[in-house]
């Protein structure tokens, strides 16, 4: 009889420790209050009559980025530019950040 209480009590000791300790572990979730994930994304982009690296570069850069100048040296980078001059209908790809996963 003693035993059983013994085993009694420690069963519940464990129990009792378990909920209290699971209560401050994190949720494998994350929060709903975190900001959500953003994935860098690359696209082509058409240039309209008007466009300029820099309207571009205010559309479609992200704080990630850096500043307007780093972003419009990162397309010039990426689509083989040696000036800023840009052409209607000529085709640029962009990076951009987007939070949907594709």
């Amino acid at each position: 009889m003693k035993k059983l209480a013994v085993v009694v009590s420690a069963l519940v000791l464990v129990l009792c420790m378990s909920i209290l300790l699971g209560c401050n572990f994190a949720d494998a979730h994350g929060s709903t209050d975190e900001a959500p994930v953003e994935h860098r994304y690359y696209k082509s982009i058409e240039i309209q009559s008007g466009d300029t690296l820099w309207g571009i570069a205010e559309e479609y850069m992200n704080e990630k980025d850096g500043s307007i100048i780093e972003y419009i040296d990162e397309v010039k980078e990426i689509n083989g530019l040696k000036s800023d001059d840009i052409q209607d209908s000529q085709y640029l790809t962009i990076a951009y950040y987007d939070t949907a996963f594709r």
